[in-house]
């Protein structure tokens, strides 16, 4: 699969940001339903991390992220339970890599969506609208929630 384009980004996040509250809830929730293993997956790390503002967030971008494949055309399988236990271990020696060595390779490779993974760190890193940054445990938990995200959606979409 190729990269989802900044342009499919772009207009995801001119969408996701459009909608009113009902509108996102909607929207969230019909993505929820396609891919439900994934948002326990994702919801499971806030638990991890005790972290209910890790839930927000995650859930936001995965929007964002769901409506970028929809934008850029791409059909997705379904991410079930034995697709993320397989996903788990490569992706835990991405994040060895990065936390023994600040060694991004392997995450890259494992991931394949550098434009995705280049916005999220875009986001992740920046203020909000308040002039608000995220804490450095939520960035870093962000960053993990959000990489595996999307490296499941990329290995979902072959």
């Amino acid at each position: 699969m190729s990269q989802v384009s900044i342009e499919s980004i772009e207009a995801a996040i001119k969408k996701i940001d459009g909608l009113n509250e009902d509108g996102l809830d909607k929207l969230i929730e019909a993505f929820t339903l396609t891919q439900q293993d994934l948002v326990n997956y994702i919801l499971q790390a806030g638990l991890e991390y005790e972290n209910e503002d890790l839930n927000v967030f995650a859930i936001y971008y995965f929007a964002i992220i769901m409506e970028a494949f929809t934008q850029e055309g791409v059909a997705l399988k379904v991410i079930d339970e034995d697709a993320i236990e397989a996903f788990q271990e490569p992706f835990l020696l991405a994040l060895d890599a990065i936390h023994q060595d600040e060694e991004y390779e392997a995450m890259r490779d494992l991931v394949q969506q550098h434009n995705l993974m280049q916005f999220m760190l875009a986001e992740i890193e920046s203020e909000d609208e308040d002039g608000e940054m995220l804490s450095e445990e939520t960035q870093t938990q962000l960053f993990i929630v959000s990489a595996g995200m999307i490296g499941l959606l990329h290995e979902a979409s072959k």
